[in-house]
Order: structure tokens, then C-alpha cells, then sequence
């Protein structure tokens, strides 16, 4: 299904459920078609290390994860609470809300929960889910423990909390609107203890169903639950909603996964968006379900061991397996590239480097889990490509001597906007590719991006013929190398991009 076709459908159903949105709204995390796919034109390179393409750049308070996201000339953004010496967990997070005309800071609220979290981990920390706005009011969700709405003026609207089960670090889970309710993820089990939401809190309580995990709607007026999904959904999973052929809202999601998580069968499932019951349950031996659920009207998308899987979006059967190894064509040699066919990848351990899958036109494209691959599959004729691409361009405002990287990365300095280190584990300074719970890329009219941990973003042109270097526009950047460090993917609106880092929030254009 083309982006025209997922347009149509999508306008349409917000009109029925009255929750419309400016053209140039970026509403959630997956933006307003719900796929991180956006029509329009934005620049092909920047550069917040010298200055290039940047309208304007904002102070943040500290860490943060979440993408970063528009309505109207606002724009709403989580970070953890701001700290005054070097600082590893937190619980507090802090919603803000920037004027996106200038970046000017316009209010900040308190948004506490019950789970503390190590800073800007590299599966995620209570700031991973981002913000969804309507015209008239924001959510926050602490994935700690707590919804928070707001009108956009920060005025309290009402407040939900509840307490986590700590069985597993990550939570991929990004919050969407449908029809006036936000969708989140929680476990049904209420009154836990708070030794609950630590791993060694969690464990002795077993794996019970009553600590699944499910996809929860919550009227956005009211702060009812409307309804509680039927079948569960891993914490590592990233769901999608979109249209079934019958134009019926449905949700993608997923289950399985790195330390085994509870929720079974491992695979996937459509959820009817309307109630939350089951279409259909898909089984899928050792599915590693840190993923975007991708899906368009011919098919359900996804990665296990070396393989692409396709199934019929109607009933769950799989209808393809695809080898993301064997007879593909593999570009490299940056800058001067060498392009050769029927090769065998050499891979990593598993596929890709999670969340970053993504469907467009048709395209299947990711980040290889080897790092420096970008990889894409055609979705009609089963072909493979590899793209291999720098870690890292190391840019100085005083010398006109780009430094290239090709298979490492300077180390993160993991430090605040007031210099303090905001960080636990060694790995969040690493380059971000293969075993992190990464950002997802973004897609505005015919330009993909495709950000990595350390500022590094890969602009490619998504529709072009071959994947090769023709297809790459730019390696552009959020920050000084060493000093720049993301797990957010990029907002676009109104021929903006809005990005953030765990140091600042950007607003990009081209004049």
C-alpha cells in the first residue's frame, strides 16, 4: 500500500473520531499516518556541529529519550528530572512543553513513578515513551508508572498511575492516539510492590499471566480505560496501528525476545483497535519481537534468525521467508563505492539493530545488527541490499578536514547540558548499532533518516533504483562527535525536522 493510500485511509478514520490534526502536526512518535512516513520536503544535510541547517537549539534540563513531537507551534519533549552532581538512576521525569517557532521554553511539569531507572540507558529509561498531543491537550507517559495529561498550557487535566513489573529492563512500547484514547503499555496486575519493578523483585513472583504486559486504551478526556487488550504484548516490542483491507483499525504487535519474557505465544498479533479483542494470534518459533510490527494491506513484516517474514495481514499465515543472507547485493568502499551481486552477508548474531525497521513504499528497510549496514528488502521480488555506511564523521568548526570513521566510534562523554554525567552502563557510550533498543528512522517525501546513538544520521534517498551510493545524500549530525548522544527519532513538520539529544532539542531547516 502506497503513502497516498495509507493517507486517505488514516484522514478518514480521524475524522470519524474527531482527533484531527494541523498538516504539519507530528502527533505522536510515529507521526500523523501513524508509520513514521510524512509527505513533504526537508533538508538532505545538516550539521548541529558547525552550525549547518540549524534554526535553533534549546537547553534541556537533562537526559531524555523520547521523540520529540508538534502540534500547531508547540512542541513536547520528556526528560528525566535535573540533576546537580554526576548522577546513574532517577525516577522523576519532566514534561516539557518549547514554543517551535523559536525554541523558547514555555512550561515544565512533574511527571513522578513508582520504577527508578538507570540514566540514558541503551534499552531504554523512563523517558523512552513520547509524548501524544491532540489540538487540545498532551500526554506524558513515565513508563515508570504514570500518565499525565495537560492542556497546552500545562494546565492538569488528570493524572494514572500504576506500578510496573520489573521483570525486564526494556520498554519499546511507543503511546498513539485513536479515536480520543491513547494507547499505552502496562501489566493488568494492580497494587504491586514497588520491590516489584526491579529484576530481582520481579523474578520470584514467577511468569504468571496476571504480570503480562497488555495494550491498555484510555479515553484522552476522561482517563477511563476503555478497553484491555485480549492477548499480551512483550515490553520489547514496538505495535503499529494502521487499516485492514476492510479499512478496519487494527494494531500490530509482538512478543518474544532477548531474557525471555513472559507474554505467549512468542509472535505476532492483530488486535481490533475498536475493543481490543484478537483477530488472529501468529506463533513464531524464537520470534525476537524488538521490532517494529510493520504491515501494509498485502502484508505483516518482521525479522527471526536470518530471515524476512512475510505473513497475509487478514489471517496471520505466513506467506513468504525471505534470506537476508544469501544471493544479495552488498555495497561498500565509502566513498568510492564498489557494488557487487550474488554475495553472501556476513552477519552479526541476530538481524538487525532493534526498532530500526521500517516500511516504506516497497521497501522493507533497516540497520543491519552488523555494524554500518543499512539493508532493505523489495517487498515484491524478495531482493536484498546492503549499503555499508561510516559510524561516525568527526566534524571541527575551525578545520575543513571531515575525519571518517568506518568501523568505530568516539566514546560518548554521556554528560548533561550542565556538564554532569547522567549515565550507569558502560555500553550507552558506544556507537549504537547491533544490540540497543535504537531509534526508529524517519521518512518525509522521498528522504529517509536514519539516526544512530552518537548523532550520526544517514539521509538516503529511499526510493532510488539500487541501494548504493547514489541512494545516500548525506551523513549528517546532531552534535560534536563524542559529545552527542540520541535514542530519539526525528519529527518532521512544516519542512522542520525536530530532534533532540541528551543535551539539547534542535529544530533543523534548510533556507
Amino acid at each position: 500500500m502506497n503513502t497516498t493510500t495509507i493517507k486517505a485511509l488514516l484522514c478518514l478514520g480521524l475524522f470519524v473520531c474527531s482527533s484531527t490534526y494541523a498538516d504539519a502536526d507530528w502527533p505522536q512518535a510515529a507521526g500523523p499516518a501513524y508509520n513514521y512516513v510524512d509527505e513533504g520536503e526537508s533538508p538532505t544535510f545538516f550539521s548541529g556541529t558547525l552550525g549547518t541547517n540549524i534554526r535553533w537549539r534549546a537547553k534541556l534540563p537533562n537526559t531524555g529519550q523520547g521523540t520529540p513531537v508538534v502540534i500547531g507551534n508547540r512542541v513536547f519533549v520528556q526528560c528525566h528530572e535535573p540533576i546537580a552532581a554526576d548522577t546513574e538512576t532517577s525516577s522523576l521525569t519532566i514534561g516539557l512543553c518549547f514554543d517551535a517557532r523559536t525554541g523558547k521554553e514555555l512550561w515544565r511539569r512533574n511527571i513522578p513513578a513508582a520504577r527508578t531507572t538507570d540514566l540514558s540507558s541503551l534499552f531504554s529509561d523512563n523517558t523512552a515513551a513520547s509524548a501524544v498531543a491532540t489540538k487540545d491537550l498532551v500526554a506524558f507517559v513515565n513508563v515508570g508508572g504514570r500518565l499525565s495529561v495537560f492542556d497546552h498550557d500545562g494546565t492538569p487535566k488528570w493524572t494514572y498511575a500504576w506500578t510496573p513489573f520489573g521483570r525486564h529492563h526494556s520498554r519499546q512500547h511507543e503511546p498513539f492516539v485513536y479515536n480520543n484514547q491513547i494507547i499505552i503499555l502496562k501489566t493488568i496486575k494492580a497494587g504491586l510492590p514497588v520491590s516489584a519493578t526491579t529484576k530481582s523483585g520481579a523474578h520470584p513472583l514467577g511468569r504468571g499471566k496476571e504480570y503480562w504486559t497488555h495494550l491498555h486504551a484510555l479515553d484522552l478526556a476522561t482517563g477511563k480505560t476503555t478497553w484491555i487488550a485480549k492477548t499480551g504484548t512483550g515490553v520489547h516490542a514496538a505495535s503499529t496501528f494502521g487499516f485492514s483491507r476492510d479499512s478496519r483499525p487494527v494494531i500490530m504487535t509482538g512478543r518474544g525476545g532477548g531474557h525471555q519474557p513472559p507474554e505467549e505465544p512468542y509472535g505476532i498479533s492483530r488486535i481490533n483497535a475498536i475493543d481490543g479483542s484478537t483477530d488472529w494470534d501468529a506463533g513464531i518459533q524464537d520470534y525476537p519481537s524488538a521490532q517494529n510490527v510493520t504491515f501494509n494491506q498485502s502484508g505483516v513484516y518482521g525479522f527471526t534468525g536470518q530471515f524476512h517474514l512475510t505473513l497475509d495481514p487478514h489471517t496471520g499465515d505466513e506467506i513468504e521467508r525471505t534470506s537476508l543472507t544469501d544471493n544479495v547485493r552488498i555495497t561498500t568502499g565509502y566513498p568510492d563505492y564498489v557494488t557487487k551481486t550474488e554475495q553472501t552477508f556476513q552477519a552479526a548474531k541476530k538481524a538487525i539493530t532493534y526498532q530500526t525497521n521500517i516500511v516504506v513504499g516497497d521497501y522493507h528497510y533497516f540497520r543491519s545488527h552488523k555494524p554500518g549496514y543499512i539493508g532493505r528488502i523489495h517487498l515484491g521480488t524478495g531482493s536484498v541490499e546492503y549499503l555499508k555506511v561510516p559510524l561516525q564523521i568527526v566534524r571541527h568548526v575551525n578545520r575543513n578536514q571531515d575525519q571518517v570513521l568506518h568501523d568505530k566510534t568516539i566514546l560518548n562523554d554521556m554528560r548533561n547540558a550542565d556538564g554532569y554525567l547522567a549515565t550507569q552502563d558502560k555500553r550507552n557510550a558506544g556507537s549504537g548499532w547491533g544490540h540497543v533498543s535504537a531509534a526508529s528512522p524517519t521518512v518525509v517525501g522521498p528522504i529517509m533518516y536514519l539516526p544512530t546513538m552518537v548523532g550520526t544520521v544517514y539521509v538516503l534517498r529511499w526510493n532510488s533504483e539500487s541501494l548504493n551510493a547514489e541512494s545516500l545524500l548525506s551523513i549528517s549530525d546532531l552534535g560534536p562527535a563524542g559529545k552527542t548522544w540520541t535514542l530519539s527519532s526525528i519529527a518532521h513538520s512544516n519542512g522542520r525536522l525536530f530532534a533532540r539529544t541528551l543535551k539539547e532539542l534542535i529544530c533543523i531547516e534548510a533556507p
